[in-house]
């Protein structure tokens, strides 16, 4: 519903009511009733901005002393007047002081001249823009218009006037009113079959039309075809159709105040051609009544004094019915009296009629009593079934537990058999290498000792020849030759030193070689484990940036195809109950430090979902396969589980403890499936040793779960195995490359990442600084090989060196010896042969230590591989052993896995039968509080006689009734007929009593208020036409004419005398067919502006207004119509003129000047259209 346009008023001095701007009655049947619109004389800083404000009560100040009251009496005012036009008029005495009502309108509009302020544009009812489809001679005709003053210019055929024509149209004007066309389809154009009408309305301010709706702007749209059908549409200032209704439309040109059939408002070219000089004085009269809504107020006045003589009548006419409703009341009042003296029968009706109804209640609770009795066996089948089901749970539970350590063992067997392989395959490798190479040796060395011999026997036989030349030789030289031969012998022992000192140092680099080769490996293992150790860094990095900036992916440890399961699970309608899952999204982690374990040792649970049907296990079963995924389905109930008394001590933290779940099914079936309430958690693994195994084994305690001192990969987990309780520690792996499944809180989350990050950069640290130290040992190394092969080639000079002194030696040795050929030749044989002996010698000697060093390898690495080879069997006899019992423990936690989905489902049997037990009891539960209720309505509980029963009382009751009707029959009704009539005829008297004296209090008030209304109607028919009077004479004065414009009330006439020559003294003027076209013209301006005056509507059009003036006319007619425009603040003007305008109009920031495409544009001559065709 549009919400009622508030008035407008316009500022002046003396606080008088000065114009009727528009009004209608409130007794309009339509839901959208136009109010009294005023304008009202306020001083400039009372009103608001806009001017608009509320319209006044009836009891607003106005000018009383000069506006009379009305007299009823004066029915002598015109022959043949209604009785309510005698009434309205009262004689006409408030029009008989027209020259004082023009004096003070005079000094109003001379006050008001000065404070009127700026022009500026309204917030809203402005319109936009207009655009036509088809219409008239137009295929698309758009004009954007000011808010304020526009001058429409354009030639004959431009579409001037059609711009005027579709506003009428399309906010609600009739065809016929436009004087364009008979009907809407006469206005299409020709040769098509449809046209639209665009309007778009400014809707901006405090009061626009249901901004919330339509927003900053409100489009209508009217389109009509050929066929005779038409339409509106309204859209929002997004194109959105918000209606397509016609009463909208009305309502907001209603609340808008438009009024385009206002013939004053949208002056039409014809109309305003014939505006004064074709009309009577007559038809000007009903112009300006109709403009002004005199007319409309008038008829709204006649109809509240119509329906005045309505009620009146109607009262008068019920005077005598009420005197025969209290008549009808009285008798009916004394069967009432008579029927009271049958009470005490009918009480005894009524008590055996209580006992009857509380029977029947009495019946339905014994039944009652049985359903609550099966219902009550029903739950505690379901506690033994569900007691029976937790024990199978728990068997299953430590199956699965004995399975899940099995399986673990298998695990470390299985990675601890490959080592031992590899170990069998190294030892038997360097077995099989040692006894080659002492099989290589073995022959070596018998080659060596064949060697050794035969040089032996020739080194003997060398001596002996040499001794023998020797001898000889001193008989002959007397020992020169032997002291020569001494000094050979000392630089033959010096470079043998050389030579051995070179050996010595052959022998130190392999040495040199291996610790260079050992610590490059040492450094390339630190480099590995440098580069594993960045990683980490770089990872633990991203994951706190992650949390940090909130991006972390809560599905990002799970399935990929997960979110696609989520999505069928929701959208599937066939489960019965939801399932819930994946479990791992229900868990929140309250300390960080655990996710690794926790989530190793859960498992794949985490992924797993929970149902509470053997249906929805079997449905969930198929989309699972579908998907081709893995994970566990379980099957849980919603009881929850109690721990209490069956926790450990509460200073030790356990897993259940550390985490917040949010389903009770989730945490059921951690507890069933991981003992999470007994599970402690232990930071430090020396703390958790002391706990689990120091002393007594603690209480409710299962198992303990520790982090590693050092790595950050694996944890412990330490318990008892076996029917003697061995304890054990078991070490638990982390799989770090895993995102975590369980939620966390991002605050701690980023500690105990930031914690991680910290070891992570020490463990960092302490590689580098070991990969530094790796690197300086590999420099050291290197310097000592250069440092040795600097040596190395020291020794070689050395050597040469004492060879060549030994070579000089012998030189000089054989120049002084004579003939001593077979001595030299002797010699040099003995010393080839001695060095062939020497190093079979040495060869032979290396080579036996060499075989036993051989022979020490092949025992040891013989006794390396009878020992791998021991532990590898007795290893394999393990995994074997270990294998075995997983398959064992995997066929008892089937079977527990079996009894316990078997006794679940029992338990959902059993829920079955309680469930339609619980059914039939709220089924009987309701049947007794309807009976009940039935029962209370009747009367309160009472007690039923002994013996009795609904039947039996029922048939004393009907006795009773049979009694009783029959004195009814005599009195000519039931009981109850009789006292609901009595009471009907007290209550149509009372009500009638009351509803006319209300009529006669609305009739009173009507009456006062219509009084009212009729002397505000004088009072707005007296300042109308003094203002219009007055605007009318200065208007003229604009050109220096003079003239008197003449409204008679009484004839019903409005006639205007003009005088253009100024100097004439005749005071009468001429009639307006005397004056040329001009003047006639610039007159219709001056009075239409005149009238304008009192109109308060925010749409002025005028269209040709300067028809047959000469341009001197035009210009001042231009002039004064913005003049006036610009008095009228907030109005719109649309102003339609086939010329351009003059000099310096155009130039004002609030005159808009819209020149329309010259149609011969689009025109062709007849030659082309021949072409053409």
């Amino acid at each position: 519903m549009a919400p009622q346009k508030r008035s407008r008023r316009d500022a002046d001095v003396d606080g008088e009511i000065i114009a009727v701007e528009s009004a209608s009655s409130s007794l309009q049947p339509d839901i959208h009733r136009k109010k009294a619109r005023l304008s009202i004389n306020q001083s400039p800083t009372s009103g608001p901005p806009n001017g608009r404000e509320p319209s006044p009560a009836p009891s607003s100040t106005v000018d009383d002393a000069s506006s009379p009251e009305p007299e009823r009496g004066d029915m002598s005012v015109l022959p043949g007047s209604t009785q309510y036009e005698i009434m309205r008029d009262g004689g006409f005495k408030h029009l008989q002081n027209p020259d004082l009502d023009d004096a003070r309108a005079t000094q109003r509009f001379l006050a008001r001249t000065q404070q009127i302020g700026d022009n500026h544009a309204a917030d809203n009812a402005i319109i936009e823009e207009i655009t036509c489809f088809n219409f008239m001679c137009h295929d698309r005709l758009h004009v954007q218009l000011g808010p304020l003053i526009n001058f429409v210019v354009g030639l004959n055929g431009s579409g001037k006037s059609a711009i005027l024509t579709a506003i009428t149209l399309c906010l609600g004007g009739k065809a016929a009113s436009t004087n364009r066309g008979a009907s809407l389809k006469s206005l299409i154009k020709s040769g098509r079959d449809q046209a639209v009408l665009v309007v778009k309305l400014k809707n901006h301010g405090n009061d626009a039309y249901q901004p919330d709706v339509y927003g900053h702007s409100i489009i209508v749209e009217r389109h009509f075809s050929k066929t005779g059908s038409s339409g509106y549409k309204l859209k929002n200032a997004m194109g959105r159709i918000i209606s397509s209704k016609k009463s909208d439309v009305d309502d907001i040109i209603e609340y808008y105040q438009l009024q385009v059939d206002n013939p004053m408002n949208v002056l039409t070219q014809d109309a305003a051609k014939s505006f004064i000089t074709q009309s009577t004085p007559v038809q000007k009269y009903k112009f300006f009544v109709e403009g002004v809504q005199l007319e409309a107020l008038d008829n709204d006045y006649k109809l509240v004094s119509d329906t005045c003589d309505q009620i009146d009548g109607k009262l008068k006419d019920s005077a005598g019915d009420i005197c025969e409703l209290k008549k009808a009341w009285e008798a009916a009042k004394q069967k009432a009296l008579i029927v009271q003296q049958h009470e005490k029968m009918r009480e005894k009706a009524r008590s055996l009629q209580r006992q009857a109804a509380w029977s029947q209640v009495e019946e339905v609770e014994a039944i009652l009593d049985e359903k609550k009795s099966a219902l009550a066996t029903a739950h505690a089948r379901i506690q033994e079934q569900e007691r029976k089901a937790e024990e199978k749970g728990q068997v299953f539970q430590h199956m699965d537990e004995a399975l899940e350590r099995a399986k673990e063992t298998e695990r470390q067997v299985e990675e601890e058999l490959a080592p031992m392989k590899e170990d069998e395959e190294a030892a038997k490798n360097a077995h099989d290498a040692v006894r080659k190479e002492i099989e290589k040796v073995h022959t070596q060395r018998r080659e060596i000792k064949n060697s050794l011999l035969a040089g032996q026997k020739k080194v003997d036989s060398y001596k002996k020849d040499i001794e023998t030349e020797m001898g000889r030789m001193e008989d002959a030289n007397g020992g020169a030759q032997a002291r020569k031969q001494a000094e050979i012998h000392e630089a033959e022992k010096c470079a043998a030193d050389a030579e051995t000192a070179r050996k010595h140092n052959e022998d130190e680099g392999p040495t040199l070689q291996e610790n260079h080769r050992a610590s490059e490996e040492e450094l390339e293992k630190l480099t590995g484990s440098l580069l594993a150790k960045r990683r980490e860094v770089e990872s633990v990095q991203r994951r706190l940036q992650e949390l940090g900036q909130n991006q972390e992916n809560v599905m990002a440890g799970y399935d990929a195809k997960m979110p696609q399961l989520l999505r069928m699970i929701q959208s599937e309608r066939r489960f019965r109950e939801k399932p819930v899952g994946p479990i791992g999204m229900h868990i929140k982690l309250l300390k960080p430090i655990w996710s690794n374990m926790i989530e190793t040792t859960v498992g794949n649970t985490l992924n797993g979902f929970i149902v509470t049907k053997k249906s929805d296990q079997q449905l969930l079963s198929s989309m699972k396969r579908q998907l081709n995924m893995d994970f566990p389905i379980l099957i849980g109930n919603h009881q929850i589980i109690n721990t209490t008394g069956h926790e450990p001590d509460p200073r030790y933290e356990t897993i259940l403890r550390v985490l917040d779940i949010d389903n009770d099914l989730v945490r059921n079936q951690l507890i069933i499936g991981q003992a999470i309430e007994q599970s402690l958690l232990i930071s430090s693994r020396e703390e958790g040793s002391k706990i689990m195994f120091d002393g007594p084994k603690p209480r409710n305690v299962r198992q303990c779960f520790t982090l590693h001192d050092k790595r950050r990969d694996v944890g412990h987990r330490l318990g008892w195995m076996g029917r003697n309780s061995n304890s054990e520690i078991i070490p638990v792996h982390y799989n770090l490359r895993r995102r975590p499944r369980m939620k966390t809180d991002v605050d701690s989350q980023i500690a105990y990442q930031r914690e991680s990050l910290n070891q992570l950069e020490r463990e960092k640290n302490r590689l580098e600084s070991e990969c530094n130290q790796a690197r300086t040992k590999i420099q050291r190394c290197e310097h000592a090989i250069m440092q040795h092969k600097r040596a190395y080639t020291d020794l070689k000079i050395d050597i040469q060196r004492a060879n060549d002194h030994v070579e000089a030696l012998q030189a000089e040795l054989d120049r002084d010896t004579i003939e001593d050929g077979r001595l030299d030749a002797l010699r040099g044989f003995l010393a080839e042969a001695e060095r062939d002996l020497s190093i079979d010698q040495e060869s032979y000697g290396n080579i036996g230590l060499e075989m036993e060093q051989l022979n020490n390898q092949a025992l040891a690495r013989r006794r390396e591989l009878d020992s791998v080879k021991e532990r590898l069997a007795d290893h394999e006899a393990k995994l074997r052993k270990a294998q075995l019992k997983v398959r064992n423990t995997e066929q008892a936690r089937k079977i527990a896995l079996e009894e316990k989905n078997l006794a679940i489902a029992l338990i959902e049997d059993f829920q079955g039968e309680k469930a339609r037990a619980e059914r039939k009891l709220e089924q009987q539960t309701e049947q007794v509080a309807s009976f009940t209720e039935q029962a209370s309505k009747i009367s309160a509980r009472v007690p039923v006689d002994e013996g009795q029963t609904p039947a039996s009382l029922d048939a004393q009751i009907n006795a009773i009734r049979d009694q009783l009707k029959a004195y009814n029959k005599r009195l000519g009704g039931s009981d109850h007929e009789i006292n609901e009539q009595a009471l009907e005829a007290k209550k149509v008297y009372e009500a009638s009593k009351v509803h006319r004296d209300e009529l006669q209090e609305i009739l009173q008030l009507l009456k006062l208020s219509f009084m009212k209304r009729i002397s505000m109607f004088r009072r707005f028919q007296r300042h109308i036409s003094a203002r219009s009077r007055i605007n009318f004479n200065y208007l003229l004065s604009e050109r220096a004419f003079r003239g008197k414009l003449t409204i008679d009330h009484v004839a019903k006439q409005l006639d205007v005398h003009v005088e253009p020559d100024e100097t004439t003294k005749s005071s009468r003027g001429r009639q307006t067919k005397t004056l040329s076209g001009g003047e006639k013209s610039f007159c219709s301006i001056c009075l239409l502006l005149s009238l304008w005056e009192a109109m308060g509507a925010p749409l002025r059009c005028l269209d040709e207004f300067d028809v047959f003036m000469d341009d001197v006319n035009r210009d001042v007619s231009t002039k004064m119509i913005i003049s006036a425009a610009r008095r009228s603040v907030g109005r719109q003007f649309i102003l339609i003129t086939p010329k351009a305008l003059g000099a310096g109009a155009a130039d004002a920031e609030d005159v808009h000047i819209i020149k329309l495409t010259d149609p011969r544009d689009k025109q062709r001559r007849i030659d082309e259209m021949l072409q053409d065709d």
